[in-house]
């Protein structure tokens, strides 16, 4: 497959995916929010796109060279940026403190292993207790509501799909465990942006 097709390919894929999601996430407003059945949906045709990896290779979306850095592609995003998904790679390894997100989220595996720790609603409750751990990687995944809190934790190389209902650069706020000062403090995101959109990128 050329370069102009694979990314037609993905182009129609992305599309057909967030189509989908876009209505589930519409049912749920329409019910006061969507809750864990709706984001089981998100995360089950998310998995599906994830088959596709053909489409979503290193090639074309290259991992960061520098040892724990990570870049977020950004493929689809809806014009109120209420709405966002995006290819996370992270070349050689990092981790994250127990955080919130302050809008649902979903982690699907493509390549490589990210451990999820899963703290379930706690922010401002003292320390975070972990309750589950799930290992993203191929065929799985991870799904929370908006006061959800998880860390992540990844050795190597990992590629997964982050999605969100709300755009990455607008979930201002967020709130992180810091362990040696024993607190919540404000989440600064240093994560890279990368814009991947075939619309802005042809």
């Amino acid at each position: 497959m050329s370069d102009h097709d694979r990314a037609a390919s993905r182009a129609t894929a992305v599309a057909d995916a967030m189509g989908d999601i876009a209505m589930i996430d519409a049912e749920g407003r329409e019910n006061g929010g969507i809750d864990r059945a709706g984001l089981e949906r998100i995360k089950q045709r998310l998995l599906r796109l994830a088959e596709r990896e053909d489409l979503f290779s290193d090639d074309d979306f290259p991992p960061p060279e520098a040892p724990g850095a990570s870049v977020s592609y950004r493929i689809a995003q809806n014009a109120d940026d209420e709405l966002a998904l995006y290819v996370q790679c992270v070349g050689n390894g990092t981790s994250a403190p127990p955080h919130e997100h302050r809008t649902w989220a979903v982690i699907v595996g493509m390549r490589g292993r990210e451990l999820n720790r899963l703290y379930g609603p706690c922010v401002g409750a003292g320390e975070p207790q972990v309750q589950s751990e799930v290992m993203v990687e191929r065929g799985t995944g991870v799904a929370m509501l908006h006061d959800d809190v998880h860390s992540i934790h990844i050795e190597g190389a990992a590629t997964n799909f982050h999605c969100y209902g709300l755009a990455m650069e607008r979930l201002d706020g967020r709130l992180f465990w810091h362990d040696r000062s024993g607190q919540w403090l404000v989440f600064e995101d240093d994560s890279q942006i990368v814009e991947a959109r075939p619309d802005r990128t042809l």
